[in-house]
């Protein structure tokens, strides 16, 4: 059976400047600071502490506070290009492709799992084109994966249910691991990345795990 071609948004690898990095760091701490407190209640004040500047020294790299919700927002989306979608792309059979997803995908949102959620929840912060354009970067990766199954459900092999309810029911899936994952909880890092894997591919989709190939190990160049 011949596959069909899946497009993505084209990764670039480049080094980040200084500056970029420490703005990636800003993001990443105030997102943390916006899950925890919400984005009405969080100041600049608040974030320019927590990153070591002071409200001048902050506005050298944000000029609003909407503005660093649609940073916040795009490096997260970002880091899904970099890490989910790009090594994703090394795997021609679906069933393959599906598994490195979400295990990569599990793997970023235990790193930055604050910064993913606030797309779901606070998007109402931004404005009407910035939500546009948030949107259309959402519904870019979510109709990769959704292909992917529909890739799948096309081979015969697997019993895949509605592509689309099955789609939505992953993505509901990995948002809430942002919401209960705890570093000091039960499970080590690696064993939630598997369980949440064979969770959603293997009993969710069908697909069984191949010898060798766990979910975190598919992950394990990539992994931080």
């Amino acid at each position: 059976m011949i596959q069909r071609r899946i497009s993505a948004p084209k990764i670039r690898r480049t080094a980040k400047p200084k500056k970029d990095q420490r703005l990636d760091e800003i993001h990443r701490l105030a997102a943390e600071i916006i899950h925890a407190q919400g984005y009405a209640a969080t100041t600049l004040n608040d974030i320019g502490k927590a990153v070591g500047l002071t409200k001048a020294g902050l506005y050298h790299y944000l000029p609003s506070k909407e503005r660093l919700l649609f940073g916040i927002m795009n490096y997260a989306m970002d880091r899904i290009q970099s890490d989910v979608i790009a090594p994703a792309l090394a795997f021609s059979d679906p069933a393959e492709r599906i598994r490195a997803i979400m295990a990569s995908y599990a793997h970023l949102i235990i790193d930055d799992g604050q910064a993913i959620t606030l797309i779901i929840n606070e998007a109402t912060g931004l404005t009407p084109a910035h939500q546009r354009k948030v949107a259309q970067r959402r519904r870019a990766f979510y109709e990769f994966v959704r292909e992917t199954i529909q890739q799948l459900k096309d081979t015969g092999k697997y019993p895949v249910l509605d592509v689309t309810v099955s789609a939505l029911s992953v993505f509901g899936v990995m948002m809430w691991l942002a919401h209960w994952y705890r570093p000091e909880g039960r499970l080590t890092r690696a064993q939630v990345v598997e369980e949440i894997t064979e969770l959603t591919v293997g009993r969710m989709l069908g697909v069984p795990q191949v010898a060798g190939r766990k979910g975190g190990k598919i992950h394990a160049a990539s992994k931080r």
